[in-house]
């Protein structure tokens, strides 16, 4: 158990057996103005008083908790803090509600098919400049951000400045708490052979980092791994080559039309094949070759 786990026990027990008032700094707090009073981070005291003030250029400050802690036992309180640095954010008046749902919404569009889960996403301003939903012009959230769960990226706004209006930058950074469904292997799985649900099977895993594009669950049975690929290994799109449906050797069912007349035989495969190949196939006990578009295991189309 961590020192501010053993902290907050403590100060949860003084509280019910002793009925005192502890009161328990949070990790992390807002700001709007330069000035912190002591209202800003407990607004149930009575008693009102600076305790520190923040540069203007600052959007981010951080302070020692017992230094906090020195000041409102100065003023008779006793407190106790979860962390030993307590965080400063400095908050902006931008419009951020259509922000997050254009985000989330590329992310859910773009992993529909690994049928992404998003718990929450988090966007927090840079940029010290307010803004209204319709000042908003343009969202540039590169494709490679889809890639992972955190990152940077800006939104043009229109600003005015007197009777005059100009496009600015506004920086934001994301983060974003989601799962996404995978194919993981049950079993060693050899090169060529196919990817199914009796050596794999479905898994959630947390979205982080992906580097490459994750086998789909509409890939089962479909798709063969290119080569040997061992236990509880997450499956990506790069490992993968189409199932093989015909070797060398198999009869293929051939469809050929003639005079509206749609007639079938029977050809040898020259080399093993996978849905959309082209190959060679000999006529059975001959030497003529024909050129046939595999369409389905065992059936081809003669070109």
């Amino acid at each position: 158990m961590n020192i501010s786990k053993v902290l907050f026990l403590l100060l949860w027990v003084c509280d019910i057996v002793y009925g005192l008032d502890y009161l328990v700094l949070k990790k992390e707090y807002s700001f709007k103005g330069q000035a912190v009073y002591a209202k800003d981070i407990f607004p149930e005291l009575e008693n009102n008083f600076l305790l520190f003030e923040i540069p203007q250029n600052m959007n981010r400050y951080q302070i020692k908790s017992n230094q906090l802690i020195e000041q409102f036992e100065d003023n008779g309180l006793s407190i106790g803090a979860e962390t030993p640095i307590i965080t400063f954010k400095r908050t902006f008046s931008g419009e951020k509600e259509s922000i997050e749902n254009y985000i989330m919404a590329e992310f859910l569009r773009h992993y529909q098919k690994n049928k992404i889960q998003i718990k929450s996403i988090q966007i927090e301003q840079i940029t010290p400049v307010g803004f209204q939903k319709e000042d908003i012009k343009s969202i540039d959230f590169h494709p490679k951000l889809l890639k992972r769960n955190e990152g940077s990226f800006n939104v043009v706004i229109q600003e005015k400045l007197k009777e005059q209006t100009r496009n600015r930058k506004v920086y934001f950074k994301y983060l974003l708490d989601a799962e996404i469904q995978a194919i993981q292997t049950t079993q060693p799985i050899n090169g060529r052979q196919s990817v199914n649900l009796t050596n794999a099977r479905l898994v959630w895993i947390p979205f982080e980092r992906i580097g490459s594009a994750l086998m789909e669950e509409n890939e089962l049975g479909k798709v063969a791994v290119r080569s040997y690929t061992p236990k509880d290994i997450i499956v990506t799109r790069d490992r993968l080559i189409p199932k093989r449906v015909v070797k060398k050797g198999d009869m293929i069912l051939v469809d050929v039309m003639e005079d509206n007349v749609l007639l079938e035989f029977t050809l040898e495969a020259q080399k093993d094949a996978a849905i959309g190949d082209v190959i060679k196939a000999r006529v059975i006990d001959g030497k003529k070759v024909y050129d046939v578009e595999i369409i389905e295991e065992g059936r081809g189309r003669l070109l």
